[in-house]
């Protein structure tokens, strides 16, 4: 149980707490859900299986309350941090009614306690509204703020340490939600023990320095924290969090040659949700608690990522495909216009963004360097450059987060011996990259996924085709934008004003402009005509009439052999 307070609060300690109003938006009055190829039973399923993910008893997480007396799962304040609920009722794989993508574990699973987590569905799981309609985007871009629940759950729980009124409180209400009564006494003492002797590490404050809001967060950071700082025990391994981003849309992920903003993981499919599971805190053993030092094999290996429900949600979402345009709430399409935009897209934008089918059916992406493309580095760079103490893991003091596949790798294949997967269904050992650019995937589907850029520093289509932007914009609402293809600045619950002037917010590069000089140039400045026919053009692109190529193999990534790029473009 000491284990499992300390997964809470790491995961915790290394967010932000944000500054939010909880008071709930005009709720839709309608609903729409769009046909993704997958059916509502299976997407139910989807939104609450357990991938390992370890915070805190179910129990517990439903009976705390914050300095105000209201409890942390409220729905109103979740709704304010931009979490959506699926509408059903008494459900037993969502037993406390919780907000998509929050699970509980199989207690026969976690030593005969529910134990609470979150899965990549609340990160994956979106939704657009209008005029009081909302329309579900399945694996589209959430908005929630998870920086900000991880504070208020940091605030709950502190005070518990602190308040012996609050303590008794909580500790009737945990027995109340189905917390077993013949061990909560223990259990909480050893918490709370845990959460007091919990230090040496910086603050959330400290790490969390560009603030992320709803819908962005540094999540490669945040695994590499997690990882070298966590789970290796090396608190100074902790880096800022400093280069938000929004959330990917996951349809058509298992057909792309380079996953993650970057392009730095080939499609791995089981590594690359090995890495999302460790983001949000699965339980790892690679150093005994106590001691800080190394566990033996195959110990330092066992995790508590269910491999089984992983693999079933990855051949799930195999099946995804992007959202069509819902003419019956966001208005028709102009075909004459739509036609005369896919003839601007082929000579302006196909280059990067079109399919490049490989024989092996994969889609090759284009991955653009930064010296081309422009936009902001820091992901990018920081991924390549910052160093970390591997030292333990018989490694660098100066490992880069590349170096991460080394525990990835043992990660799965002891997942593989534990699941006992059958050697033919087993994916090879991956190798990280560190390439100095951003990948440039298809478009479908892309209407519903704004903001853009890869940091969410640009609101609607429009803006990202013009040769000037707004240097700050109201960032949260999910009130949509059909002219421009993007959401409003409406100043919904938990909004924030956006600064685009601040490293990591920059909404640099990508610029359609006759400027040739100018940074980040990818061609000629667009007439607002054709800017229109440009989104008239994605809001109906299809897999039929979406330029599509065959080549022979996919393209290398920029930078491949040049191991010092990140230094040299982080020196003054």
């Amino acid at each position: 149980m000491k284990r499992r307070l300390q997964c809470l609060l790491i995961a915790a300690a290394t967010l932000s707490a944000s500054s939010i109003t909880f008071a709930l938006s005009d709720t839709p009055a309608r609903s729409v859900s769009l046909d993704q190829n997958i059916d509502q039973a299976t997407l139910h399923r989807f939104y609450f299986t357990d991938q390992g993910t370890r915070l805190i008893p179910a129990a517990w997480l439903d009976a705390l309350k914050d300095a105000d007396g209201d409890r942390i799962m409220d729905p109103e304040a979740l709704s304010a941090l931009g979490f959506l609920y699926d509408g059903v009722k008494d459900d037993a794989k969502n037993p406390y009614g919780w907000p998509i993508g929050f699970t509980v574990s199989d207690p026969a699973r976690t030593g005969g306690i529910p134990i609470a987590g979150l899965s990549c569905a609340a990160c994956h799981t979106g939704q657009i509204e209008y005029r009081g309609t909302s329309v579900r985007i399945d694996g589209g871009q959430s908005m929630i703020d998870l920086a900000g629940f991880a504070g208020r759950v940091l605030g709950a729980v502190s005070a518990l340490a602190h308040d012996k009124a609050r303590f008794v409180e909580f500790r009737n209400d945990a027995v109340k939600s189905g917390y077993p009564a013949d061990r909560i006494d223990r259990d909480l003492e050893e918490a709370v023990e845990a959460f007091k002797s919990l230090g040496g590490g910086p603050s959330f404050y400290e790490l969390h320095t560009v603030g992320a809001g709803r819908g962005r967060y540094d999540a490669v950071q945040g695994i590499s924290n997690q990882v070298f700082g966590g789970d290796l025990g090396v608190p100074s391994n902790s880096q800022p969090l400093d280069a938000p981003v929004t959330y990917p849309q996951l349809w058509d992920i298992w057909r792309l040659s380079w996953l993650q903003f970057n392009g730095f993981l080939p499609p791995n499919s089981t590594s690359r949700n090995i890495g999302e599971a460790l983001g949000v805190r699965a339980r790892t053993n690679i150093i005994d608690p106590h001691t800080g030092e190394l566990n033996p094999e195959p110990l330092r290996w066992k995790t508590s990522v269910q491999l089984d429900n992983l693999l079933w949600m990855e051949k799930t979402l195999e099946r995804l495909t992007a959202p069509t345009w819902p003419t019956e709430v966001l208005g028709p399409i102009d075909e004459a216009k739509a036609a005369k935009g896919r003839d601007l897209f082929v000579d302006h934008c196909a280059g990067c963004h079109q399919i490049r089918e490989t024989p092996d059916g994969l889609w090759d992406v284009v991955v653009v360097p930064l010296s081309k493309i422009g936009t902001d580095p820091n992901q990018a760079t920081h991924w390549a450059g910052r160093t970390y103490d591997a030292s333990k893991l018989g490694m660098s003091k100066n490992a880069t987060a590349v170096e991460l596949d080394v525990a990835i790798n043992a990660i799965r294949r002891q997942l593989y011996a534990d699941f006992n997967t059958p050697k033919e269904e087993q994916e090879a050992d991956v190798q990280f990259h560190a390439p100095c650019g951003y990948k440039a995937r298809p478009l479908i589907g892309v209407w519903a996924t704004p903001p853009f850029l890869h940091n969410g520093s640009v609101r609607t289509v429009f803006d990202l085709l013009s040769d000037t932007r707004p240097a700050r914009f109201r960032f949260g609402s999910r009130e949509y934008d059909p002219a421009h293809l993007g959401y409003t600045e409406d100043d919904a619950p938990g909004s924030m004003m956006l600064e685009t002037s601040i490293a990591g917010n920059l909404n640099t590069g990508h610029w359609w402009t006759d400027d040739t000089q100018r940074a980040g140039r990818i061609g000629p400045k667009l007439s607002d005509d054709d800017k229109y026919a440009l989104i008239e053009y994605l809001k109906s692109a299809n897999y039929e009439n979406y330029p599509r190529t065959k080549v022979d193999k996919g393209r290398g990534l920029p930078c491949e052999d040049d191991k010092d790029w990140a230094k040299r473009a982080a020196a003054p």
